[in-house]
């Protein structure tokens, strides 16, 4: 039975009562609030502290709820987009306010804005803007953008970053003639 103990969470914490489980919301341990997060029936006000919890695990924990506000959701994003394993949990949720998905690429951090290329509609005019990057990464994911141009695909096919050219030349856009060309200059 020891094996099978969970020493990194208090598991027992979701079935005990409401009541108690509400004193675990001031709880100087954050697994306790990260656990408490994690419960679908808590009152409204414990969903205000939890979303403004100072730790991110406790945050992103709120954030699974399906009531999750969309602005809570957008600020997770803005603030931890960073934060790999967070991006798909939050742009995925049905409450994320997906027509903000493009005020993103104005954001300080490459990683943020590359949550902007999430939205299949972004204009041009963003991804040409993303595209002047220096991070490759973010270029690797506007060489993959559905909504991409000619031109632009052609400017990433002559990146000087192997991995953008590559991800450029696997865009569907591209069309069969400048594929073969690719193809020929490559020997193959």
């Amino acid at each position: 039975m020891a094996l099978n103990w969970n020493f990194t969470e208090p598991d027992w914490l979701r079935e005990a009562p409401l009541d108690e489980r509400m004193t675990y919301l001031d709880c100087e341990q954050t697994v306790f609030r990260r656990v408490l997060a994690s419960c679908r029936d808590l009152p409204e006000e414990a969903w205000r502290r939890l979303d403004n919890d100072p730790d991110l695990m406790v945050r992103r924990a709120a954030a699974r709820r399906p009531d999750a506000p969309p602005d809570v959701l957008e600020q997770l994003v803005r603030a931890h987009g960073d934060v790999l394993h967070i991006r798909p949990l939050l742009v995925e949720h049905p409450n994320f306010p997906r027509h903000t998905l493009r005020t993103l690429v104005e954001e300080p951090s490459p990683n943020v804005r590359y949550v902007a290329l999430q939205d299949p509609e972004l204009p041009v005019t963003a991804l040409q803007q993303l595209a002047t990057a220096e991070d490759s990464f973010l270029r690797r994911g506007v060489a993959r953008h559905p909504n991409i141009t000619d031109a632009l695909l052609e400017r990433l096919l002559a990146d000087p970053a192997p991995e953008v050219a590559d991800d450029a030349g696997a865009n569907p856009a591209l069309r069969p003639a400048r594929m073969y060309r690719i193809l020929a200059e490559a020997g193959l």
